[in-house]
This record gives C-alpha cells, structure tokens and sequence, in this order.
C-alpha cells in the first residue's frame, strides 16, 4: 500500500469494524500473529509494517522514520484503506506514533489501545535537558534509575552495535534492555526471534528526536483508551502507562501476568480477551 509515497505492508483479516494493529521496534506485522485470527471475527483486523520494517524495502539511515511521520504514515494508511475511524492498538514505538495519531487526528481513532508505550517525553519532556533529568531522579528516584538502566546498558551500546555493523548483537541488546532482563532475546520462539533479527536496523529509530507529548498532549486525547503494561516490564514503562491512564479522561489500565514488553506475545490468552473486551465496551 502507498501511503503518501511511503509504502506500507499489510496483512489483513475478517470484515466489519476496522481495528488496526502497529508494531513496535524491532518487530513488524508478524508480531500480531497471535491477534489476526481471534480479532478478525465480526471484524476487519489489520496489522502493518511501519515504512523500515520488514518486508517494505526502503533505503536511508532511518532519520526520517520519525515518532510524527509514523504516525502521519497512519493516518494516510487508514485513509487510504477507508478505514477510518478505527479501533488503533499500538505497541511500544508504534504506540508513541498511535497516541500521536489520536491526540491530532481524533476524527481517524473509534478507540485506542497502547500496549507499553514508551512515550518517554512523559517522564523528561525535553530529553537532552539534564536539569528535566534530574528532576526526574528527585521526584522519582527508583524510575529514574529504571530509565538510566535502560539508557545506560542497553540504548547506548545498541546503538553503537548497529553503527559497527554487528545487527544480531544491537539487537539482543535492544530486547534485553526493553524486557529488563538478561537473556530476554534468546528465551524468545526461534521464530519471535528472526523476525526481529529481520528488523535489527529498526533499533535506529531511537536515535530520532521525539516530539513533545507531555500529560497536556495525552489530555487532548478523546477517544476512550486502554493502556496495557507487562506486569514484570521495566519500572519507567510502567510509570509511562500509570501517566497516560492519569493524563486521557476516562482511560483505563490493566496489566499483564507473567509478561514485560511484549505481553501480546508473551501471554497472548490473557491480553486478547481483555483487549477485545475493551472494544466490546465492557470493564
């Protein structure tokens, strides 16, 4: 699909309401394999690959794969599709790009599911302000360490990986960090885990500047929302989830047993049927 000159890969299924699924980093649309099937019953459920993932073939150094391009990206898409309004459940990365979406194209979003998002600007608006982060490690000591972990031993030499070349390590490092957890990436399926080798040049995305999207931004957003967290993730996600659910009027919050940053994944059962309950209207 063209969306706007970018071209975006899609798989879809079913018919009906529209709910549209969108991938964090370093996944792509396989990554809502476990949804399709139960999601497309009584629904069209679609599930994308944002503009660098697997398998769009696109060329550059992904400086313009962009928090607000992604989400300018889903808006064409959904657009383009005639989709729209649509049911937005957005993953990490991807749901940063889906609360964006919503906040500033409320007419597009009937509802919107954030699945540990890590809308970072939440917790230090200004990311290269030292003074914000160290406010942050005042205020809330144990989430601002959380966050420097994440920072320090994962975001940083992940980055470096990828520059020198070596995808498969920036990758493992980039999934070790997001999870907390050493060894996260190999106690992934052999599959989980080449998808997101697949995608390894996708970890560049967190190299780009995010937009500002304080607790004001996630005010404007209307539409009713979920926001679903690991019950294991990382303290700074979680923290992210308890402010959106905060910030968004009337947005509720569960959390995910024996889960961290991808509990669509790791406990699929549960998060499907409270997801699909949410859509359904019930609690």
């Amino acid at each position: 699909m063209d969306a706007g000159g970018v071209s975006i890969y899609y798989e879809e299924a079913g018919s009906g309401r529209p709910v549209v699924f969108v991938h964090g980093i370093p996944t792509d649309h396989r990554a809502w394999r476990a949804q399709m099937e139960p999601f497309s019953k009584g629904r069209r459920a679609v599930s994308i690959s944002r503009r660098y993932a697997a398998p769009n073939k696109r060329d550059g150094d992904l400086s313009d794969s962009t928090v607000e391009n992604n989400a300018l990206d889903l808006r064409r898409f959904i657009e383009a599709i005639g989709a729209g309004p649509v049911d937005l459940v957005g993953h990490s990365y991807g749901g940063f790009a889906s609360a964006v979406l919503a906040q500033t194209q409320p007419g597009l979003v009937k509802s919107l599911v954030l699945v540990e998002p890590a809308v970072s600007t939440l917790l230090v608006a200004d990311q290269t302000s030292s003074s914000q982060s160290l406010r942050l490690l005042f205020r809330s000591p144990a989430v601002a360490l959380s966050g420097r972990r994440f920072q320090t031993g994962s975001l940083a030499p992940s980055l470096k990986a990828l520059e020198k070349g070596d995808a498969d390590r920036a990758v493992e490092l980039n999934v070790d960090g997001v999870q907390d957890r050493r060894g996260a990436f190999l106690r992934f399926p052999e599959d989980v885990r080449k998808m997101m080798l697949e995608n390894a040049k996708t970890v560049a995305e967190l190299k780009t500047a995010f937009p500002r999207f304080t607790a004001k931004e996630a005010g404007e957003i209307t539409c009713p929302t979920l926001v679903v967290n690991g019950e294991e993730s990382a303290l700074w996600l979680r923290r992210i989830g308890e402010l959106l659910k905060a910030a968004v009027a009337g947005a509720r919050r569960v959390t995910v047993p024996g889960s961290r940053h991808f509990p669509h994944m790791e406990n699929a059962e549960f998060f499907n049927s409270k997801v699909l309950d949410f859509l359904d209207g019930g609690a």
